[in-house]
This record gives structure tokens, C-alpha cells and sequence, in this order.
């Protein structure tokens, strides 16, 4: 992997994107370092780029000339992602958190993965599949006419995924209140950024991930308040939670 400067406009291009992408949180999100697949290192990453545009043209075919590549990121360990990109996905990286068994990744505007995603369907959350559901489908999505997760079958992970870029990134406390527009929350609060800051080290980087999708669908009101909140308890957990309120100094309210 190659580091790539602050300085770099391919450095910039990425971090603008990386930070659009994630929305809301992209105003609490401090980029510290962006590292860039280099496919010329070795003969195995060469034959990795090389199989994925195989298989580009191979889903191009079926669908009539479109691959339907995207772009997507993968949360993990810094460690876990130099292993992937080194070796490749395995079957430790499967879950079965929602929409499906096989690798989440999460919908980017700019190319942290690149990933061929062909005819897509929907997978309903709570699901077990673990592949397509006929010949004509690709992968699967959580939402088809918007989005935000794209479900790679375990038969395809090493085939349709392509890693360009990790990005290193941490959370930072927001002080700022008026971002809700005005809401004057009679009991305690916590503000979601300063929440995921507070849980980011006691968190897996995927589980983060999940909370930032989760947000997402809520803040573009595809989820109610009450799934929302189901959604957090569940990634989080109830002891962190308390722990979180306690450090609060009385009821949790989260905006």
C-alpha cells in the first residue's frame, strides 16, 4: 500500500468523496490518512485487477453491456483491510447482521472499492440468503430505487470486489446544536456523532458502519424513529448504552 500525500489532488479527490459519501456525519469525520492499492507491487494483486475486469466484461455481457460497476466501502481494522487487499475477502468477513449472508458494503461517491454489481434485487432485512435468488440477478440491495448497502453473494466476493483506496478515519464531538434545526429537547441529550465518537473504540469498524447506514435511512426518513432506535440498541447493546447515559447524567435522548 501506498500512502498518498496530504498535498496530493488524488489524496483530495478521494477524502472530498469519502466525506460526501458519508452524508451527515461526513461534518464530524477527520480523514488521517488514505492509503492506495498499489496493483503494481505484486503479481497477485496484477492477476486480482486483471480477474476483476474478467468478470466486469463477463457481467457486461449478461446484462446486456452494463456491468453495473459502483462505487462502496468496507468497514475493518486497518490490519484486516491490508489483509484483504493483500489476500483477499474470506469467509470470517460473512454476515448475517441483515439483508443477507455475504459482504456489506456500503454505497460511496467515490471509489473506495470498486464493485460489479450487475442486475441487482432486493433483499428484505432479517433475510439468510446466501446467493441469488435465479440466474438473472448479480447482488443484492437493502432499498432498489435508492440504495445504500450491496449485498456481494459469498460466490462472488473475490471476483466482483476490487479494493482501491483504505481510508483511516475517526470521529470528532460536535458542539453545535443548531444542525437539528432548532429542536430544544426538554431532557438530556446526546447528539448521534458524539454517540458514535463515544462507542467508536468499544466498537467493531462494521458495526460502525451499520450505524452510519442505520442513521442514514433514518435522517432520509426510510426508517421510523422507532426502528431507528431498535437499530441502535441492537448494533450497540444495552450495557453501552446505560454507560453512555450514565456519562450523560440522566435520561438518553438521541438526535
Amino acid at each position: 500500500m501506498n500512502i498518498l500525500e496530504v498535498e496530493n489532488e488524488e489524496y483530495q479527490l478521494v477524502k472530498n468523496g469519502f466525506l460526501k459519501g458519508m452524508g451527515f456525519m461526513g461534518n464530524v469525520t477527520n480523514v488521517m490518512a488514505i492509503h492506495k492499492n498499489n496493483v503494481a507491487s505484486s503479481l497477485t494483486r496484477q492477476a486480482r485487477l486483471h480477474s476483476f475486469m474478467i468478470f466486469s466484461k463477463a457481467v457486461a455481457t449478461k446484462c446486456g453491456g452494463d456491468p453495473n460497476v459502483r462505487y462502496a466501502w468496507y468497514g475493518s481494522s486497518l490490519d484486516d483491510l491490508k489483509q484483504i487487499v493483500s489476500l483477499g475477502f474470506h469467509d470470517d468477513h460473512y454476515h448475517n447482521h441483515s439483508h443477507g449472508v455475504g459482504i456489506s458494503l456500503f454505497s460511496a461517491k467515490y471509489s473506495i472499492d470498486r464493485v460489479i454489481v450487475g442486475k441487482v434485487e432486493a433483499v428484505p432485512d432479517g433475510s439468510n440468503q446466501s446467493h441469488p435468488s435465479s440466474i438473472h440477478y448479480d447482488t443484492g440491495v437493502d432499498d432498489i430505487s435508492a440504495p445504500t448497502r450491496h449485498i456481494i453473494w459469498p460466490a462472488f466476493i473475490n471476483s466482483h470486489i476490487h479494493p482501491d483506496y483504505i481510508v483511516s478515519f475517526k470521529y470528532t464531538y460536535m458542539k453545535d446544536p443548531q444542525v437539528y434545526r432548532g429542536q430544544n429537547p426538554q431532557s438530556k441529550y446526546v447528539l448521534f456523532p458524539n454517540l458514535m465518537a463515544r462507542v467508536s473504540n468499544r466498537l467493531k469498524p462494521l458495526q460502525m458502519s451499520y450505524l452510519v447506514g442505520s442513521y442514514r435511512l433514518y435522517q432520509e426518513r426510510k426508517i421510523s424513529r422507532e426502528l431507528w432506535v431498535k437499530d441502535v440498541r441492537s448494533i450497540i447493546g444495552d450495557p453501552l448504552l446505560r454507560e453512555v447515559i450514565s456519562e450523560s447524567s440522566g435520561n438518553l435522548q438521541l438526535l
